[in-house]
């Protein structure tokens, strides 16, 4: 507002300097005057940054912003283990483990050409394994997934993993299924977040 006021407190000045000195030779010729629109826009662009912010309070129906999903947020217990019925159960996993791979390996045919393919099996097992165990609810435990797939033969392989960890409350879970032309082995890690 003091902007476009000021403009056209300096165009009016300039229009009386111009009257009274027509003789007089103009002073700087590379500066312009403001002309009528440009001074309409200013206007316009005061108008819309000096309007006041509407309140959140005051926001209408129509601007009302969707129900936002609130995560539950829990006091401290101040536990620093957990129940003994939400411990992690090894021997609960690996059936898991097992009900979950036996139904999609026994028909499976390892090549390249499968469908799917050995690359997307180790994709999808872990996924489809958390989520079962998942449903098993071990409070406060975060779990890791390692699947690895190969072909059955004259081959040997070794899969080993370092971990530190309290190993009274965190522990991992192997399960392996073999067949005439591959193996898959499924290593699940349990680890307890306080």
């Amino acid at each position: 507002m003091y902007i476009v006021d000021a403009m056209l407190s300096q165009k009016q000045s300039s229009v009386d300097i111009d009257t009274e000195e027509e003789d007089s030779p103009p002073r700087n010729s590379n500066i312009s005057a403001p002309t009528l629109t440009g001074v309409a826009r200013l206007r316009k662009l005061t108008k819309t940054l000096t309007k006041p912010r509407i309140e959140s309070s005051v926001i209408s129906e129509k601007e009302a912003v969707p129900e936002m999903v609130i995560e539950k947020k829990y006091e401290p217990t101040y536990r620093m283990e957990p129940d003994r019925s939400k411990r992690f159960s090894p021997a609960r996993v690996k059936d898991l483990i097992k009900a979950v791979l036996s139904p999609l390996l026994d028909n499976y045919e390892y090549s390249v050409n499968s469908t799917p393919n050995p690359a997307e099996m180790t994709l999808r097992l872990p996924d489809l394994i958390l989520k079962q165990v998942k449903t098993l609810e071990f409070e406060r435990y975060k779990f890791v997934c390692l699947v690895s797939m190969g072909s059955a033969g004259d081959n040997s392989v070794r899969l080993s993993s370092r971990c530190l960890w309290d190993t009274n409350l965190d522990t991992c879970v192997t399960y392996t299924h073999t067949d005439k032309t591959f193996y898959c082995t499924v290593t699940l890690y349990g680890l307890y977040h306080e």
